[in-house]
């Protein structure tokens, strides 16, 4: 991999590049899902290949190839170099990147076992006994699905600056669902083994079984439970998976700088938190911190460097409240004035360019205890469980209807409601947060979390714990 790297930076000084960089990949994966009790899908994996960016008079370029071989890296080189030579003919401004040190280093995730090469057998025993449980517990089941899956990569990045790096990077993480029928209503439940940049310990330490039993007690509640309040206002809660993905399409995809500035586009749109914003907007209450961290060992986001090679770290988004802070790369930083990159540019596979992605977007912990929180709560809805959304393509105005709902009277979880739901703006939402609680603090996943075209997937990861919002429109017409 390195010697193929070399190879091509070489070659692309040779053209005159004014900078470039080289990617080498070797991946591997491995899935394995049960559906309905029985064996479903076996998928394993194995890829390489290297991408190639070079500016030229101002102007990228980028080309990538599968064949690893000394030809098609010269090859693919020199189609970068011709691309960028061609941008640069129409591009409105030059290319700028902030300075970055050059760096010799490497990155492997602390893993205990490797999730790859647990025996199959073993892996299934945990899927089947999960599936099982789902319908010890539910008389009503209509389908029952669960997977795990574990990635490996290994990558080696090098730049015309000087910096040498090489990484290994795993990930591994599991999920099930099943869907009952009942009462005239057709819910569904899930379950998870949040993604972590960890080995087969991940998977090791869940009792995935209780988790599948639970997750089918709710679900047949849900059949007989009364249908969410419509069209009031109400004090949520929010303290799971949901909450993640909150964090992901508001905070998390509206602090991507590149979106900010309209340069990527094309997937999910741009995002109202523009330059003029930084450090004096009112995105939440004084009680809302959030930051970007791909340094938290065993976080899904979490790497040693970004393929710009830019050092893991956690940079500020939001600051008791006031917007502080994007994610951003070295070009998209270097634009708005910015003297350093967030270390935030990573690509999915060789052949696709790198774009600004989200690491670990955490919701800090607060000064509450969870019980707390409920104790202190006179009346609310607590929501769990991700399940329909939708977001704007300005990351503005969402509605988020999660699985399943609990009214909260005097203190105190009652009964279950059916087709929770919340609608606001992003700003408002975070706005009426009073309390934050520090006890059940945890990461989470967003899988598949999409961007680009064509279309880039990636693993991330979201920190937060039980959080109070105020006053949200709730029951959203149309539930029933």
């Amino acid at each position: 991999m390195q010697e193929l790297a070399e190879k091509g930076l070489d070659k692309a000084l040779k053209l005159g590049v004014e900078y470039a960089d080289v990617r080498v990949i070797e991946s591997e994966r491995r899935t394995i899902s049960v559906k309905d009790g029985k064996p479903d899908k076996l998928s394993h994996t194995l890829g390489s290949g290297f991408g190639v960016r070079a500016i030229v008079n101002g102007g990228w370029g980028f080309a990538g190839s599968r064949e690893m071989t000394q030809e098609a890296i010269h090859k693919t080189v020199e189609q970068a170099f011709r691309i960028a030579k061609a941008s640069a003919l129409t591009t409105k401004k030059k290319v700028k990147l902030v300075e970055v040190p050059s760096i010799t280093a490497s990155y492997e995730t602390k893993i205990v076992k490797d999730p790859i090469s647990v025996p199959l057998e073993e892996i299934l025993e945990i899927l089947i006994s999960a599936d099982r449980s789902f319908r010890d517990k539910s008389p009503h089941v209509r389908s029952t699905s669960s997977q795990i899956d574990a990635r490996r990569e290994v990558k080696y990045t090098l730049t015309s600056e000087g910096t040498r790096i090489s990484q290994k990077i795993y990930l591994c993480g599991g999920e099930g669902r099943g869907i009952v029928r009942g009462n005239g209503q057709t819910q569904k439940r899930t379950y998870e083994i949040n993604y972590g940049s960890r080995g087969y310990e991940n998977i090791e330490e869940v009792d995935l079984s209780a988790r599948a039993s639970q997750a089918a007690i709710e679900a047949e509640s849900l059949l007989y439970a009364e249908v969410c309040p419509t069209e009031t206002k109400s004090d949520i809660i929010l303290d799971d998976s949901n909450l993640a993905l909150q964090i992901h399409e508001t905070i998390g995809h509206g602090s991507e700088l590149d979106r900010v500035l309209g340069t990527e586009v094309d997937y999910a749109g741009m995002s109202f938190l523009t330059p003029d914003k930084k450090g004096n907007f009112r995105y939440g209450s004084k009680y809302v911190n959030f930051v970007a961290d791909a340094t938290i060992e065993g976080a899904a986001g979490s790497f040693g460097f970004d393929d710009e090679g830019v050092p893991a770290k956690m940079v500020d988004l939001v600051k008791n409240g006031i917007f502080v802070g994007y994610q951003s790369s070295r070009e998209t930083a270097a634009e708005i004035g910015d003297k350093t990159s967030s270390g935030a540019m990573k690509a999915s596979s060789p052949l696709n360019l790198p774009l600004v992605r989200m690491t670990n977007i955490n919701l800090l912990p607060g000064e509450w205890k969870s019980e707390e929180i409920i104790e202190d709560t006179k009346e609310a809805i607590l929501m769990r469980g991700q399940n329909l959304y939708s977001v704007d393509q300005m990351r503005l105005n969402f509605q988020f209807g999660p699985e399943i709902g609990w009214l909260i009277k005097n203190g105190e979880i009652t009964k279950v409601i059916r087709n929770p739901s919340y609608t606001a703006m992003s700003y408002d939402f975070w706005g009426s947060v009073d309390a934050v609680a520090k006890d059940d603090w945890k990461m989470y996943s967003v899988n598949g979390c999409a961007k680009g075209k064509p279309v880039q997937g990636i693993i991330v990861g979201h920190g937060g714990s039980c959080t109070r919002f105020r006053n949200i429109r709730v029951g959203v017409k149309g539930g029933n």
